[in-house]
């Protein structure tokens, strides 16, 4: 059995950046991710052969007001941009396919990682020594016995055994009822807390189209769009930097159950062939196209996720504290945080709440 200080279960942002600042304090740590690759659910898909610019699937803007995201990518050297919003939006309505479009977006500025999100996954990964990282370790049994955690964990079928004087979740709420035996060491009533938590992000579906030139910056558009005719209901430039790797992403709005009577390429179909009746013909021609729906990963989303309408995060983790504080046991997803809850920012925001009790 491999005795450690601290365990973090989740290699996502929370949990990567946690192991960071641990690192800084020289406080021993495990990270322990259950997928094959790190970044939970900020994922990134290469353009083409050009390795070094990908665009992405999951999470992708920041704010100005978000100053843990702007202070973590300064630190790291990780460049970001602004998202591009010159020219006119347009509006699909029902009545009609044919686009209307409305003289400047005028949006809240926002900002993307130049190269796809995937860089700041990278870097941040760098800053931890490759033994304290295991990937494709499933956790599939945690204990608390005499003010120690016993963790239980498969890696290619093998039992891999851990334990811990300090535990952090840094995974979804739902996903730490459905995968981490928290009947053995929780009370019902933080329980059903995590369990009502809807997770982040978990219904999503979104399209991704990446061509050689923008041409609809060419036509004096911002490539915003916001249909109500579908499949994608709100569509975005989404190029991998200022001025290479163009793209245009669009969110769905079919719920996942209807999703689930359709492959990924009829999805993908459909569309392109509503990019083709915005934009014309010329939107047919992509470099690559990429769909991932969200609701399909079981490390992002449960059951009950996948039929809920989407709702923005609300956990009570003051009601729980003084049962997490008694375990030495600590919360450090998006979903759990007090502020931008949801949000990278709200993953960075619910770290450092939990690293200031571990370092205290």
């Amino acid at each position: 059995m491999t005795d450690i200080d601290t365990i973090i279960i989740g290699g996502g942002i929370s949990g990567l950046y946690t192991a960071m600042q641990l690192r800084k304090q020289n406080i021993p740590f495990l990270l322990l991710e259950a997928k094959s690759i790190l970044g939970g659910r900020i994922s990134s898909k290469s353009i083409g052969e050009n390795s070094d610019l990908s665009i992405d699937l999951g999470p992708t803007w920041f704010w100005p007001h978000q100053q843990r995201m702007i202070q973590l990518i300064s630190e790291l050297g990780v460049e970001y941009f602004d998202q591009y919003t010159q020219g006119d939006a347009l509006y699909q309505l029902r009545s009609s396919n044919v686009p209307s479009r409305t003289q400047g977006v005028g949006a809240l500025s926002s900002y993307r990682i130049k190269g796809g999100m995937e860089k700041l996954i990278s870097a941040l990964a760098e800053t931890l020594p490759t033994e304290t990282v295991k990937n494709n370790h499933q956790v599939s049994d945690i204990e608390h016995i005499n003010n120690h955690w016993h963790i239980t964990a498969i890696n290619n079928d093998s039992i891999q055994k851990y334990q811990a004087k300090r535990l952090v979740l840094a995974i979804p709420p739902r996903l730490i009822v459905n995968y981490l035996t928290p009947e053995k060491y929780l009370s019902k009533s933080i329980i059903q807390s995590l369990a009502r938590q809807q997770t982040w992000m978990s219904g999503q579906a979104k399209f991704v189209a990446v061509y050689e030139k923008p041409f609809w910056r060419e036509q004096g558009l911002a490539g915003q769009v916001y249909s109500q005719v579908g499949p994608m209901v709100e569509i975005h430039d989404a190029s991998a930097s200022s001025d290479q790797g163009y793209a245009l992403f669009g969110f769905l709005g079919l719920p996942s159950f209807t999703r689930k009577q359709m492959t990924i390429e009829q999805l993908k179909v459909k569309c392109l062939e509503q990019l083709v009746s915005i934009f014309g013909e010329q939107a047919r021609k992509t470099d690559v196209c990429y769909l991932t729906d969200w609701a399909t990963d079981k490390w992002v989303a449960t059951e009950k996720d996948s039929v809920e309408p989407p709702r923005h995060a609300e956990f009570p983790i003051k009601q729980h504290e003084q049962e997490l504080q008694r375990l030495d046991l600590h919360l450090v997803a998006t979903e759990v945080s007090q502020t931008e809850a949801g949000y990278l920012e709200g993953a960075l925001a619910a770290a450092d709440r939990a690293l200031l009790q571990i370092i205290k």
